[in-house]
């Protein structure tokens, strides 16, 4: 029992030197409120009250918060801890490499871990052990899977356009020839991350690089399977920290259209993107939460947008955890943003009207299938080439505290006497959902539609408070399936 203290106290003092190492090393010289977190948590590391640790208590003790600070609206504790944990990966990837004791801070945790890296668990021992090579062992991986990752970007991308060709061209619907549209309205498609060169996505759309941003650091993670886009190489590359970017447009309104997907394993309440706009500062945005996990493509919508005097728009990065994959501009003099017409597939399509149907996004759950050789005579026939059945959602975003209509375009495709004779009425039900608000109750396909398709028009439908539509259809009776959505702002 002797030993107790002397070997606790020896511990003390190992860690008490690694976080004196790490204070010294200058890694936090320009980030003080940084520097205040980690000594705080530290020193309640070692006086044992680790288990208290509360954003409240940081926030006012460690970085300065008034007593009214309020964790709900200020994030100020959780954007330091997402900042302090990369500094720390940063220090042992580089400088630290060789320490035998690291320093972590846990995802979403405030407490601190000291970590030994070393094969001999005595604390106090003397063997000498040769110093782990983690540092030039992760930029040979990172190196290595960017190679990898440029290979599967460069090759499969090509492969798979060719071999989705007929499906991504844009179609005069109802019309005798087809051809492709290179010129798509004044949208701008622009990606994040190292320049590799433009990209085309499968619906055709060319992405140019960020040439107009400066800051900040480019970032290509590991080829994971990205859900809710039909393009995850947009979704795997981007930009992080603090940088700005000046857009030149030509003059006029504009929807902005920001892109993410959290591809580095983060937790809810763990990372937030924080920016502004034309130096209008928007809320912070948690992509994890927003998305609903990780691996996830999301966006989140901004209307009303316009050039500043030097004829750009500008955004400013402003949090340590900010990034973003990629992002649209769309003309819209519309403060609720601009009309979205989705399609159930990687298509796009104008319709007789002149409208361009975009392709599938930001969807989760059942599967795909097209029938082209089974479509309905009505006019704009090919809006129901493609269907997505069984149980899923759409996260579709637009602007908070507006209003719009929705319509949702189906096709029965399967039961009835116009598909070989094989069920009829009854055979399909399904309801639809959306935030909540039930759209439609045991709706039946077949015992709505006059022809083969049948349109449903849901008015004033209200977004969540951060402006998303999330669409849930829900079997009752086989499948649920959806052809095509439209979503109109209101007034």
């Amino acid at each position: 029992m002797q030993l107790k203290y002397p070997e606790t106290q020896i511990r003390e003092d190992q860690e008490r030197q690694e976080l004196k190492a790490i204070l010294d090393s200058g890694i936090l010289k320009k980030a003080p409120n940084l520097q205040h977190f980690l000594e705080y948590v530290a020193e309640e590391h070692f006086t044992g009250n680790s288990d208290q640790l509360k954003e409240y208590n940081i926030a006012v003790h460690a970085l300065h918060r008034p007593e009214q600070f309020d964790p709900q609206s200020d994030t100020i504790v959780r954007v330091a801890a997402h900042a302090l944990r990369k500094k720390l990966e940063q220090y042992y990837a580089t400088e630290g490499a060789g320490h035998p004791l690291q320093i972590q801070l846990p995802a979403g945790k405030y407490a601190l871990s000291f970590v030994r890296k070393t094969s001999d668990p005595e604390p106090a021992s003397s063997t000498a052990v040769s110093p782990p090579v983690q540092g030039s062992d992760r930029r040979w991986l990172f190196w290595a899977g960017a190679g990898v990752l440029l290979a599967i970007l460069l090759v499969p991308a090509g492969e798979y356009l060719t071999r989705q060709k007929p499906s991504v061209m844009v179609t005069k619907v109802a019309s005798s020839s087809s051809s492709a549209v290179t010129e798509r309205g004044d949208v701008i498609h622009i990606r994040f991350g190292p320049d590799n060169g433009p990209y085309t996505d499968a619906a055709g759309q060319r992405w140019t690089m960020d040439s107009d941003c400066q800051g900040g650091t480019t970032f290509v993670h590991p080829a994971v399977e990205i859900q809710g886009t039909d393009d995850a190489a947009l979704f795997l590359a981007g930009r992080e920290g603090k940088f700005q970017c000046k857009i030149p447009v030509p003059p006029g309104a504009y929807q902005l259209e920001l892109l993410f997907a959290d591809t580095s394993g983060d937790k809810e309440a763990a990372r937030y993107v924080d920016f502004n706009v034309n130096d209008r500062r928007t809320d912070a945005i948690d992509v994890v939460d927003e998305a609903g996990g990780n691996n996830i493509a999301v966006g989140k919508v901004y209307a009303g947008i316009r050039p500043m005097s030097d004829g750009n728009i500008h955004l400013d990065f402003t949090s340590d955890g900010a990034f973003i994959n990629a992002l649209e501009l769309t003309p819209s003099e519309s403060d609720s943003g601009a009309p979205l017409r989705m399609l159930a597939g990687p298509a796009v399509l104008r319709d007789d009207s002149g409208n361009i149907w975009r392709p599938e996004r930001f969807f989760a759950g059942g599967r795909r299938t097209s029938d082209a050789e089974n479509l309905p005579k009505d006019a704009n026939a090919r809006l129901f080439e493609w269907e997505r059945f069984g149980h899923f959602h759409y996260l579709i975003p637009v602007v908070p505290g507006k209003e719009y209509r929705v319509k949702l375009y189906f096709s029965e495709g399967w039961f009835g006497a116009g598909n070989g004779g094989f069920g009829g009425i009854g055979s399909r039900a399904f309801d639809v959902y959306c935030n909540g608000t039930t759209l439609l109750n045991d709706f039946d396909i077949l015992k709505q539609q006059a022809g083969r398709t049948v349109v449903i028009t849901s008015d004033h439908v209200k977004p969540t408070a951060h402006g998303m539509l999330e669409l849930n259809f829900a079997p009752v009776k086989n499948y649920a399936l959806i052809n095509a959505i439209e979503v109109e702002p209101e007034g």
